[in-house]
């Protein structure tokens, strides 16, 4: 992934949806935001971690390498960013975008045990963190289509259904990373949260404060065990992500969409 500076990366894609109420001025015409910039609007915004420390972003080259990443945010809200690269930048705009859920994320890590050989349940963890996305469905029977992996059901037979009750948010800062330059197989974990048919009629930042408060609330309370709790998503096949959804034959591509074993998923 190239790490020169681009103001324009989001129109490169629809999946930067979730990150477009952010301020402009986080999308400079000229250079990457450094970490100073970053925590003005963290603090505009009250982020925060699990135990009321603000939130930090402090470039990673001033940090003690003998602390855990997780433990320094949450011992001390410290984000450990390295400058001019997109993953940090993008995990950044994810605090920024999903607060709750990200303090929340980090608060498991420390419950689920820091140590050299990470667990299950912190594999799960880091897969919501890194490959994310948020699937709101207004209709329980869309849920199952895509739990199941019946994909031509749900995005061939049921599209305008999918395109009037579910709504996809990316939370995963890999994913977005990713979005620079993305490709047909190019696939999200996924875990669905019920809302009602008006949810839709909100705003995007209405959207993604209701989003982030259930997410954060799932996550205390149903914390996951393993990342096969959570269903794989091809990006490509969410209607208006890019033109080959348009084609009913996309659907049956198995290299992409692929059946699956059913386990536990998070819904």
């Amino acid at each position: 992934m190239s790490h020169a500076w681009s103001p324009h990366w989001r129109a490169v894609s629809p999946l930067f949806a979730p990150l477009l109420p952010l301020p402009a001025n986080l999308c400079s015409p000229t250079d990457w935001p450094d970490c100073a910039e970053l925590n003005r609007h963290a603090a505009a915004r009250g982020l925060v971690n699990a135990l009321g420390l603000p939130i930090c972003f402090i470039p990673d080259g001033t940090v003690s390498p003998e602390q855990n990443y997780e433990a320094r945010i949450y011992h001390t809200g410290q984000v450990a960013t390295r400058t001019h690269n997109w993953h940090d930048y993008f995990n950044a705009l994810a605090w920024l975008s999903w607060p709750r859920s990200k303090a929340a994320l980090n608060a498991l890590h420390l419950r689920a045990g820091i140590s050299a050989q990470r667990n299950r349940a912190r594999d799960a963890l880091t897969m919501l963190d890194e490959s994310g996305v948020v699937v709101a469905c207004a209709d329980p029977a869309l849920g199952q289509h895509l739990i199941q992996a019946e994909w031509t059901t749900l995005f061939v037979t049921r599209r305008q259904a999918v395109q009037a009750a579910m709504g996809f948010y990316l939370i995963g800062h890999s994913l977005y990373e990713k979005a620079l330059s993305a490709y047909p197989a190019m696939t999200g974990k996924c875990t669905l949260l019920p809302v009602s048919a008006d949810f839709f009629a909100l705003d995007m930042a209405a959207q993604l404060a209701q989003l982030d408060a259930a997410l954060a609330l799932r996550l205390l309370n149903q914390p996951p065990h393993s990342p096969a709790e959570y269903a794989p998503l091809p990006l490509f096949g969410i209607p208006g992500i890019s033109a080959d959804s348009e084609q009913p034959a996309f659907y049956a591509n198995s290299q992409i969409f692929r059946s699956r074993r059913i386990t536990a998923v998070q819904s």
